[in-house]
């Protein structure tokens, strides 16, 4: 930090200074000014900004001039064995840095840079065009330094983010161009039971390395020298920047708990309370995006100390929700409204910074999971997971896993979630099962939370059933199901429940809302219903409030937030006895809750031909739904991640 010496600090101030020094103190005397707050800062502070430029420049002197420092004289020195693999991994991987001439010449040019020198004229002419953009921001970065201190440091920070998201464009633009897969086909269909097959590092560091296997049943299989040859400098500089960047960051903020204890002890400078809460999908059409876009307007509405961060590539920024561009997007199989973006891990780090957030939240397992680790470990704040799908459920449903594939989900969810000061999950089975032996996170970091419906739109006309059906009358029974088409969903057990049902309710009809991969495969087993698509809130609101009976045939939704929507507009709910259903729904008052098809078939039937069942049954909906309103939903939310007071 010697080239900022000077430039910033705080002055105190106490009277009578000179007198007092004779019998007191010099600490006591400036802790006493710190109490009184008789404290001024000048020069310009920019905290960790500084210390990340001195960091990197440090670094670049290191990574150009280290010399091999011996196996034995690492372990024979002073340290615990985690220091000692940390410094074997470090010194291993600027060793390997300085085979690679760009990387050492680049780090040269940044030290150069930082000094004030600009790159000559002749290295612009020989050095590749896919670099031009280094060059570029190397003459930046130095003719910045001869300005002032104020405008330097501003400048090298806002290029290294640049220079991030450039290199970043570059690495994805040479993995789409190259061959990195020896085999064609490692993976055939890119499915979730693959993925976690060959998710596996061999033990034989051959096979690793070289691909020493007839049929890798593993990473193994993918061309690490022709990835390492393409990409060794942009990564290289990548994790250069990324670590130089976490390091000097962590490092101004590892006291941040006695800053917090010591602020609150002199009753002044408090660290506002404010949360960045970020989620892989908000703009997208499925339960969770949908969940999430009530929450975020319930924020807006009350002005909470929360603001949304996602990664689109059109969505707008609005109060409360930053929106960033996502460097690459991937689509997922199976799932064509559901997309994986790659943020910019930098961007988001700045938005973090100058926001002044203290506290992370994530709700989903995508990028975004990455990200919230990332900026709990660089800023020291506490950092909390919403869960938002049961992934085990999800895998059993959606693939061909065996047992012990399964279990790898689970012990790479435990991982996960234990990385977190705190997770939030929407029912009682899941706090149970988090708390248990299997995924064996604390009680007391398990926080049951709910979502909540929209309000009731009081303007919603009720569908006129001949609209949907020519002879219909207002008598007819009609089913109705909102949700995505996807199988996990349970969707395929309405055509045994409806057939079964219309052997003895043969006008029964069935309404069928969502879309998803698996429509058009339930349409042919269900033809005789009636299949809208996608429905706005608007038409879903017409069609709680005009059709009769709500059936939820999943038996692993973690919530059910079409159960709410249904009773926001007395409609009550048939479903299996599981998970979220269960604790949404009270058996017989408000709808169902059965175990078994032909108990499902019973339900129904006995729903229908009773008309004063039928009649409290919607008024007990709509009582229920009351229980779930946003103010005290979001109060206690606020409380668990302690933005407020209990």
């Amino acid at each position: 930090m010697g080239i900022f010496a000077g430039q910033s600090g705080s002055k105190l101030y106490v009277a009578n200074l000179q007198e007092r020094l004779k019998t007191e103190k010099p600490s006591a005397l400036a802790l006493e000014a710190i109490k009184l707050g008789n404290i001024s800062p000048y020069g310009h502070v920019a905290e960790n900004q500084k210390l990340n430029i001195a960091l990197l420049d440090y670094f670049t002197q290191v990574a150009t001039k280290i010399e091999d420092p011996g196996l034995l004289r690492m372990f024979l020195h002073q340290g615990s064995t985690y220091d000692k693999l940390s410094c074997l991994a470090i010194s291993n991987l600027l060793m390997e840095m300085q085979k690679n001439k760009n990387t050492m010449k680049f780090f040269q040019f940044i030290h150069d840079a930082l000094q004030g020198k600009k790159p000559s004229k002749l290295l612009k002419w020989q050095i590749s065009k896919d670099y031009k953009f280094c060059i570029k921001y190397l003459e930046k970065i130095a003719a910045s330094k001869k300005k002032s201190p104020e405008v330097f440091v501003d400048t090298v920070n806002d290029t290294i983010i640049d220079l991030y998201t450039d290199l970043n464009h570059l690495i994805l633009k040479r993995i789409k161009k190259g061959k990195f897969f020896k085999k064609k086909k490692m993976f055939k269909n890119f499915t979730t039971e693959e993925l976690t097959r060959k998710f596996e590092i061999p033990s034989q560091i051959t096979a690793l390395f070289f691909g020493d296997t007839k049929q890798p049943k593993n990473i193994s299989g993918f061309n690490y020298t022709d990835l390492l040859d393409n990409l060794s400098f942009p990564v290289l500089i990548i994790i250069i920047l990324t670590g130089v960047t976490l390091a000097s960051t962590r490092l101004l903020y590892q006291n941040r708990d006695f800053l917090n204890q010591f602020a609150e002890h002199i009753g002044e400078n408090s660290h506002k309370k404010r949360a960045l809460y970020l989620t892989d999908t908000l703009k997208d059409k499925n339960g969770v995006s949908n969940s999430l876009s009530g929450k975020l307007k319930e924020i807006q509405k009350e002005d909470l100390p929360i603001d949304f961060l996602i990664c689109h590539e059109d969505a707008s920024a609005e109060p409360h929700l930053t929106v960033v561009r996502p460097i690459a997007t991937f689509d997922v199989p199976n799932y064509k409204d559901q997309k994986i973006r790659v943020p910019d891990l930098m961007e988001i780090a700045k938005i973090f910074y100058r926001g002044g957030y203290d506290r992370v939240i994530c709700s989903t397992e995508g990028p975004m999971a990455l990200v919230a680790l990332f900026l709990k470990e660089m800023f020291n704040v506490p950092c909390y997971f919403f869960m938002h799908t049961d992934w085990i459920d999800f895998v059993k449903h959606k693939s061909d896993m065996n047992r012990h594939e399964v279990d790898r989900v689970r012990r790479f969810l435990r991982l996960l979630y234990l990385r977190f000061e705190g997770v939030f999950v929407l029912n009682s089975d899941h706090k149970d099962w988090l708390t248990g032996h299997q995924m064996q996170l604390e009680k007391e970091k398990v926080f049951l939370t709910a979502h909540h419906p929209k309000p009731r739109d009081l303007s919603a006309k009720a569908i006129d059933k001949k609209e949907l059906f020519p002879d219909c009358t207002e008598d007819t029974p009609v089913l109705f199901l909102a949700c995505r088409m996807s199988r996990e969903k349970g969707i395929f057990e309405l055509p045994e429940i409806y057939a079964k049902v219309q052997e003895k309710l043969p006008n029964v009809k069935l309404v069928i809302a969502g879309s998803g991969p698996d429509s058009e495969e339930l349409q042919q087993e269900l033809p005789e219903a009636l299949f809208l698509g996608w429905q706005s809130h608007e038409q879903l609101a017409a069609l709680y409030s005009g059709l009769d009976l709500f059936v939820f045939p999943s038996r692993f939704d973690t919530f059910g937030n079409v159960i709410l929507e249904a009773f926001t507009y007395g409609m009550p709910v048939i479903s299996f006895n599981c998970k979220g259903p269960k604790d949404l729904i009270n058996h017989e008052k408000n709808g169902f809750l059965v175990e078994t098809n032909e108990e499902m078939v019973e339900s129904i039937l006995a729903y229908f031909t009773d008309k004063d069942k039928q009649a409290k049954m919607k008024q007990a909906a709509m009582a229920r739904v009351e229980q779930f309103q946003a103010k005290p939903i979001m109060q206690k939310f606020l409380q668990d991640l302690q933005l407020v007071e209990a």
